[in-house]
């Protein structure tokens, strides 16, 4: 099965992130077995973050500050394109 578009968010309201990455199917690896899909951990971007309501660009963050809202991704549901 190919890959899928994913998309993700983090809200609360302090910090709002959109994440997109790309997924692919999972399964247990035997026949019936069901699927699902997982992002791919190196795809993942960030698409629009937002501190207290202010829109804030990725550029302007320190790298640590950076690294840390990726971290959020793995906390997140991710949707399909479907």
């Amino acid at each position: 099965m190919r890959g899928k578009d994913g998309v993700g968010k983090y809200l609360t309201g302090s910090i709002d992130v959109e994440f997109n990455c790309r997924m692919e199917c999972q399964d247990y690896g035997v026949p019936g077995s069901p699927t699902w899909w997982e992002p791919i951990s190196d795809s993942i971007t960030i698409q629009w973050i937002e501190i207290l309501g202010v829109p804030v660009s990725e550029d302007s963050l320190p790298k640590e500050v950076i690294n840390a809202i990726y971290e959020l991704s793995s906390e997140i549901e991710w949707e399909t394109d479907e």
